[in-house]
């Protein structure tokens, strides 16, 4: 067995995405080290938009469907992430905490929502009539 399918199996994740994991922990210590957190943190979720809206893109392509199944679940990892540096982005501009715990609140529980809200109705099966 491979090494990369042993620690996807060990992990549920492949190792890519255990790359981009310690690729972005080192980018946040580096920016909190260097005081330079909001330019990472801007960066960072700059990256994860453009990453959302190249899914989008390649979802609606028959072709790039694999791709952007890739991508989808790359946005799905790391959606918590980019919420919490979205937050102390915000926070950085508005110091009023009520408004930043509903602000994170709805960034969290929203996306749940969501899919829940639009799951389609289930179909009902009709009998032959003989």
């Amino acid at each position: 067995m491979k090494w990369s399918n042993r620690i996807q199996i060990t992990t549920g994740q492949t190792y890519a995405h255990i790359a981009l994991h310690l690729l972005i922990i080192v980018a946040l210590v580096w920016g909190w080290k260097h005081r330079a957190l909001v330019e990472v943190c801007s960066t960072l979720v700059a990256a994860y938009v453009a990453v959302f809206i190249a899914m989008l893109v390649t979802q609606r392509s028959a072709r790039l469907r694999t791709l952007g199944d890739y991508l989808e679940e790359a946005t799905t990892t790391y959606y918590f992430g980019a919420a919490m540096m979205t937050l102390f982005l915000v926070s950085r501009i508005f110091h009023n905490n009520l408004l930043l715990a509903c602000l994170g609140l709805v960034m969290l529980v929203g996306p749940a929502l969501v899919s829940l809200l639009a799951k389609e109705p289930t179909r009902r099966i009709e009998k032959k009539r003989s």
